[in-house]
């Protein structure tokens, strides 16, 4: 397989696992869904929206309009006398011209500045496609939830041997914190196995990644 069919078919296989993850992202969302508790809360939040909205239309119909007072009429206007007609003065005789300031200084060359953007890993796609790819076991460490949620993952990661280290676990919006239980299955799912990466250069230290993971 040449060079170009090779890059061909990895193109194809990270659209393949893209379209595959959503797919199970939906098929998640879907299951949580029909929770009868997620059914009940989102019909709360519809009648409270309901109410709110009929409260502050209640509420405009009861203001009453307050017209604008008229505005003050306006000050008559001062009379102006004519000043006294005054003869220019002769100008004076000009003075000499003072050297300009560049003149006095030798002029130097400014510094170049370079600014060096950070860019992103090459191999940070593969890793998010491979963690996405993991959805349906991480759906399982949230069997018997209520409600859906969502949490930020933080680790370190090694790109050449493909390990995650340095966890960090973090609700995001209204979640609750996650139980011991449901934190050792979710570091359990993220670390094992490792992960399939081809950094473009020896990479020494691992680097820091942040991932939004929704249940």
């Amino acid at each position: 397989m040449t060079p170009r069919e090779l890059r061909r078919e990895l193109r194809r296989r990270k659209k393949e696992l893209r379209r595959s993850a959503e797919l199970m992202r939906r098929a998640t969302r879907e299951r949580v869904e029909q929770i009868p508790a997620v059914r009940r809360e989102k019909r709360r939040r519809r009648i409270r929206r309901v109410v709110t909205i009929a409260a502050l239309l209640l509420l405009a119909m009861l203001v009453r309009c307050e017209c604008a007072p008229s505005p003050p009429a306006p000050p008559p206007e001062p009379v102006v006398e004519p000043a006294p007609e005054v003869k220019p003065k002769k100008p004076a005789p000009p003075a000499s011209k003072p050297k300009a300031f560049s003149d006095r200084m030798e002029r130097q060359r400014r510094g170049s500045y370079q600014n060096e953007a950070q860019t992103s890993p090459s191999w940070l796609d593969d890793f998010r496609i491979q963690v996405a790819a993991r959805s349906p076991r991480l759906a399982q460490c949230f069997s018997g939830t209520e409600r859906p949620g969502a949490l930020r993952w933080t680790a370190a990661v090694n790109a050449a041997s493909g390990s995650v280290s340095d966890h960090a676990l973090e609700p995001v919006g209204t979640g609750g914190e996650l139980s011991g239980k449901q934190r050792d299955c979710v570091l359990g799912v993220l670390s094992s196995p490792g992960y399939r990466l081809k950094p473009e250069q020896k990479q020494d230290l691992p680097g820091r990644v942040s991932i939004v993971i929704e249940f």
